[in-house]
């Protein structure tokens, strides 16, 4: 099992460390700690009307902008979206711009895809909310003909493209893409689309079931990477047995000794989890370098194959 870690991108507030600070130092623990990767998360738009620190509401720094100031910083690790909204971006210039962070990485991205689901957000861009899962398959069709050229060309009910060239082409034929989506169309998606399934959050019940509908559906051929994204809290020794969560959006999130957070992960290891991408709610830019810091001294070791 693969270890990631979600970068402190969604912060409104460090305390008294800068948020490109906290990003950096994060990504750097990360690299020398062993993890396999760093991840940022997308939200493009708010509503004015919308608070700060809500789920309609909060900061978000650009993913691929981000994750391009790591690239000479830690150049080891893979540098992942988590997730891209894509049906809000047009397929060409996506394309365009994960092709160049791909190769100015040295082949290290890996470009996590969702449909979204802030519909006023969709309106502030323009963008078709009620047709965003089809627009989605299109655009990794069309991205995916761009990336492996030298000539392109798409016809689809959302995108046309005529003969063109998008050069320079990535290495490898492009990132690979893994797909987000707790729901059957969401495993639809990854099993037809995706070199990897990235769910959020997903409790262990439903977690066993979705692995078992994405084996199914790709019987016979190349299984995307099984992932999933986990919300965690490794406590204090001074700290009560529950914690409430104080990340507006987390809806499984997990708290615990490092013990108690491996037997957690140890059941979706069985299930057939092959990445865990850890996001560590955290109260300072401190408390989270603790976090990652014990994860990998702590949990990590606990599962021989990780790396």
């Amino acid at each position: 099992m693969r270890f990631g870690a979600f970068l402190p991108t969604y912060w409104d507030d460090y305390g008294t460390t800068p948020v490109r600070v906290a990003i950096e130092e994060a990504a750097s623990a990360a690299e020398a700690l062993g993890y396999e990767g760093v991840w940022a998360n997308d939200l493009v738009v708010n509503p004015a009307a919308a608070e700060r620190g809500t789920t309609e509401g909060g900061q978000v720094i650009e993913p691929l902008v981000t994750l391009a100031s790591l690239v000479h910083l830690v150049p080891r690790l893979t540098l992942g979206t988590a997730v891209l909204v894509l049906p809000q971006r047009h397929p060409v210039l996506a394309a365009k711009q994960a092709a160049a962070l791909h190769l100015l990485s040295g082949g290290r991205l890996v470009l996590g895809v969702g449909t979204g689901w802030r519909a006023a957000e969709f309106a502030l861009l323009g963008a078709d909310f009620a047709n965003r899962a089809a627009i989605t398959d299109e655009a990794v069709e069309l991205m995916r003909v761009l990336w492996r050229g030298p000539v392109a060309g798409y016809q689809g009910r959302f995108h046309r493209l005529d003969a063109a060239r998008s050069e320079p082409l990535p290495p490898g034929g492009g990132p690979p893409v893994w797909v987000a989506g707790n729901a059957p169309g969401g495993i639809r998606r990854a099993a037809r689309y995706g070199d990897g399934w990235l769910p959020y959050c997903m409790d262990l019940a439903a977690f066993q079931a979705g692995v078992a509908e994405l084996r199914n559906l790709t019987l016979g051929r190349n299984r995307p990477t099984i992932a999933n994204m986990f919300y965690l809290r490794i406590e204090k020794p001074d700290e009560p047995a529950t914690v409430r969560s104080t990340s507006p959006w987390v809806e499984g999130r997990f708290a615990g000794s490092p013990g108690a957070v491996a037997e957690h992960l140890e059941g979706y290891r069985r299930a057939g989890l092959e990445y865990a991408l850890c996001a560590f709610e955290s109260e300072d830019l401190a408390d989270l370098l603790r976090q990652i810091r014990t994860f990998a001294e702590r949990v990590t070791p606990l599962f021989p194959d990780a790396g």
